[in-house]
C-alpha cells in the first residue's frame, strides 16, 4: 500500500486514479491543541491534521464514521510513533480546539489506533 502511494508521488501524481479502490490505512491517532500557522501555511482549524511525512499535503483521510481530516501540518509523530516499530501505516495528529475536546472526540471516538480510508491523495484537482 505505502509503496503504491509512494510510486504515485514519485511520478508526480497527486490524485488517485478514478478506477482506484479506496485504500485503508492502519493509523496511530493523536491530537494536538497548539494554535498557529501549520506547515501548509494555513491557520489551525477544525478538520485539519498533522500527518506522516509520506502523506502529501492536502491528503484527506476518513474515519469509520465519516469524519474526514485533511493533512495540512507536520510534526514529530513519525519520530515518536515509528510505523515500522509500532505496526502502523501512518500517524495522524488531529487538531483539537481544546484538550477536553481531543480526549472526548478524538481519543474517545477513535482510540489511539484505528483504520482510516484514503479519500484523496494530495491536493488533487482543487
Amino acid at each position: 500500500m505505502r509503496a503504491l502511494l509512494g510510486a504515485l508521488l514519485a511520478f508526480g501524481l497527486t490524485a488517485l486514479p478514478a478506477n482506484a479502490q479506496e485504500e485503508t490505512l492502519r493509523v496511530r491517532v493523536t491530537f494536538y491543541t497548539l494554535r498557529g500557522t501549520m506547515a501548509s501555511g494555513v491557520y489551525t482549524r477544525k478538520d485539519a491534521a498533522a500527518c506522516s511525512d509520506w502523506l502529501p499535503m492536502g491528503t484527506q483521510l476518513m474515519f469509520h464514521d465519516g469524519y474526514t481530516v485533511t493533512c495540512l501540518d507536520r510534526g514529530l509523530g513519525d519520530l515518536i510513533w515509528n510505523a515500522r516499530r509500532t505496526g502502523h501505516d501512518a500517524w495522524v495528529d488531529v487538531w483539537a480546539p481544546s484538550y477536553s475536546w481531543g480526549i472526548r472526540y478524538v481519543e474517545g471516538d477513535y482510540g489511539t489506533t484505528t483504520h482510516m480510508t484514503l479519500v484523496r491523495w494530495g491536493w488533487g484537482d482543487e
